[in-house]
């Protein structure tokens, strides 16, 4: 418990109080429906906010979760209409585009390289991507998969000095890590309806013991983030 980052805690503890109303109102013991029924919104922005943080504010795909847990809170609330809400989606396709293009641009990257700062940033929508990097300095990025599935095999790279994030969002998709044998790699993960499996074959001594570090920060919903070497 003692090696838990505190945002992390923060955010399993709600979980696991939610999770015992809704048990204790499964159960008869006591009646919660009134209150989750028109609270439950705030957990997707907590989701969302717990993501921002974590990443350090990199991850602007957390920004989604957030504007639609607050659209749908504040809908809860009685604060916005119907025709409000149905003006909301399109807001909400436009901030996704927008997000796309600042968050995961350069279309004409070939798919073997990094951006110059040592990143590599991918997006697979009803579609797939495979991508090889050899990077000697890779620093991490973003990857998400909604509707598709990304496999990113960074067994030719090798980390910066620092401790280096990639942000990984599986929405009704799946996310594929090859990583270099020794890699020292801390993984946070929020996995709703969905797993995060480490399969990475670790023997003792191999891990690298410098301050490099690759943090994988993980949001799962309805599908499976996979590390393998």
């Amino acid at each position: 418990m003692s090696g838990v980052p505190k945002n992390h805690f923060f955010l399993a503890s709600l979980l696991i109080f939610f999770g015992l109303l809704l048990l204790l109102n499964n159960l008869g013991i006591a009646s919660f429906v009134p209150t989750f029924g028109t609270w439950w919104p705030l957990l997707l922005v907590v989701i969302g906010l717990h993501q921002l943080v974590s990443s350090r504010l990199t991850n602007l795909f957390s920004l989604i979760l957030i504007f639609l847990g607050g659209a749908l809170q504040l809908r809860r609330l009685g604060l916005l209409d119907q025709m409000q809400m149905r003006l909301l989606w399109p807001l909400l396709l436009i901030m996704f585009g927008v997000i796309l293009l600042f968050n995961f641009g350069g279309a004409g990257r070939r798919a073997a390289e990094t951006k110059p700062d040592g990143t590599s940033d991918d997006v697979a929508i009803f579609g797939g991507i495979e991508r090889r990097i050899a990077s000697p300095s890779f620093r991490g990025g973003n990857v998400t998969a909604l509707f598709g599935g990304v496999t990113l095999d960074l067994r030719g790279s090798t980390l910066a000095s620092g401790a280096n994030v990639l942000n990984v969002q599986a929405v009704f998709g799946g996310v594929e890590l090859i990583l270099p044998a020794g890699w020292n790699v801390e993984i946070r993960g929020v996995p709703l309806f969905g797993g995060i499996e480490d399969q990475r074959k670790k023997e003792i001594g191999t891990e690298d013991t410098d301050e490099r570090k690759l943090r994988v920060n993980a949001l799962v919903v309805f599908g499976g983030v996979d590390l393998k070497d």
